[in-house]
């Protein structure tokens, strides 16, 4: 058992900060924009938010490209390696052009909001050129999931930092317009993300055309079409796809109701979401270490490890959630203080807001913790159409109504909306832990079969 904790652990580390070094991308985005100006950075958010909801999404089929490709390489089979980074490919690369056609219509689904005209020409700029980032960025991740299936992890975080700091220097100089470029200001910001996706993509094929990897023979006869692969990759990728927009939703209606309660309660929020999105990167790792650690011992056919690489992946998740509570608790307030300005009239009644939020959201930390991996592990038994209808269940039908409810029609107020969806998040959490029990059973019976 002890191996099995420190093979994950092994795996999951360069996986965190690889995680980190993607968070830091929007993160850095974020900060100097607001150092350039506010209503840039009002738009940043909004039209990030959009762009970010499309990639996010359809990152599920390269989660399904890592779930696949883990169980070839445990089998030792480099020609089902082959065909499922190329059927990936090709899957991920025509719902890239679905996601840049939505997007190049985002000012028509702007314009039924309540924002103001100018202001959505100004998002409308930014997503023009963001757009053209989502079959890179979408790429990548295929190539990113291909390389960590084969044990090649540590090259996925060298990307990944490299490309944080080709991000902060694009930033630095099309936004500002310094080393002699003009000044582009939120469009300099566009035009960076674009850079970084590009590089990030060009490193990704470069390294699997120049080093031991080439053996594989990515390339080789590349337009050669296996429809069996090409659908069992897309049979197994749309339900993440679905279960990631679930999700995302549930989190976009929290904050809708969070606005209806106050402009106090949803600043708090915004702040108090951001805080944990940064320590969600963390499960987020070790998740993907949990789907190729599972998806590779099938592979290998070692039924009989897979609860053990299981538990020991829950048991990283468990005690990083647990430190990242007592690191709120003590550290919590310090945190909050980096987000607002202490000159603000409103900072002290939006700090103490984001305080008794942050407080409720640990809580639920474990709980979300518990749903992000048990789904991954179950992604490494190809197993994601269940998953997705429990998932589905324990948002709309118990998170988000919970939600509404008791931040609309209670004293809770917007209590009320973390109760809720902490309440969806604890539901999908038992539910998954229910069907991983189940489909291990399965698979034990069915290796004497």
């Amino acid at each position: 058992m002890k191996s099995h904790f420190f093979e994950s652990l092994r795996l999951s580390i360069p996986l965190i900060i690889a995680q980190l070094a993607q968070f830091g991308l929007g993160l850095t985005d974020t900060v100097m924009v607001g150092w350039y100006g506010t209503t840039e950075l009002a738009a940043l958010t909004l039209g990030h938010a959009c762009i970010f909801f499309i990639y996010i999404t359809l990152s599920g089929f390269a989660l399904g490209v890592l779930a696949k490709v883990s169980q070839a390489f445990g089998k030792n089979d480099i020609i089902a390696i082959r065909y499922n980074l190329r059927m990936g490919i090709w899957l991920v690369f025509g719902f890239s052009l679905l996601g840049l056609i939505i997007a190049s219509n985002i000012k028509t689904i702007l314009i039924f909001s309540n924002l103001e005209p100018r202001l959505i020409d100004v998002i409308q700029d930014y997503v023009s050129i963001m757009r053209w980032m989502l079959p890179f960025i979408l790429l990548t991740f295929v190539f990113k999931a291909f390389l960590i299936s084969i044990k090649k992890e540590q090259i996925v975080l060298i990307i990944s930092i490299f490309g944080l700091v080709v991000n902060i220097i694009l930033n630095y100089t099309f936004i500002f317009g310094n080393f002699g470029a003009p000044e582009f200001g939120l469009k300099g910001a566009a035009f960076a993300s674009l850079g970084t996706s590009v590089f990030m993509l060009l490193t990704s094929i470069l390294y699997c055309l120049l080093t031991k990897v080439k053996n594989i023979k990515i390339f080789e006869q590349f337009f050669i079409f296996k429809k069996e692969t090409f659908s069992g990759l897309y049979k197994i990728g749309w339900p993440i796809c679905l279960t990631i927009m679930a999700e995302s939703g549930m989190f976009s209606a929290a904050s809708l109701f969070m606005g209806w309660v106050g402009e106090m309660q949803l600043a708090a929020h915004g702040i108090v979401l951001t805080i944990f999105a940064l320590f969600f990167m963390i499960p987020l790792g070790i998740s993907q270490a949990g789907t190729v650690r599972v998806a590779k011992k099938i592979g290998e056919k070692k039924f009989n490890e897979v609860g053990q690489v299981a538990f020991s992946i829950y048991s990283l998740g468990l005690g990083w959630s647990i430190l990242g509570t007592i690191i709120i608790l003590v550290f919590g307030n310090d945190i909050i203080s980096i987000f607002l300005d202490q000159k603000n009239v409103n900072s002290d009644l939006v700090f103490s807001y984001a305080v008794s939020y942050l407080l409720i959201c640990c809580l639920f930390h474990i709980a979300d913790t518990g749903q992000i991996l048990f789904a991954a592990i179950l992604r490494g038994f190809s197993d994601t159409k269940v998953p997705f209808l429990l998932s589905l269940f324990s948002y709309w039908i118990i998170g988000v109504p919970a939600a509404y409810y008791f931040s609309q029609h209670t004293y809770l107020s917007g209590f009320g909306v973390y109760f809720g969806i902490g309440t969806g998040l604890l539901v999908a959490s038992l539910l998954l832990f229910f069907r991983y029990l189940s489909i291990k059973k399965i698979t034990m019976v069915e290796q004497f079969i």
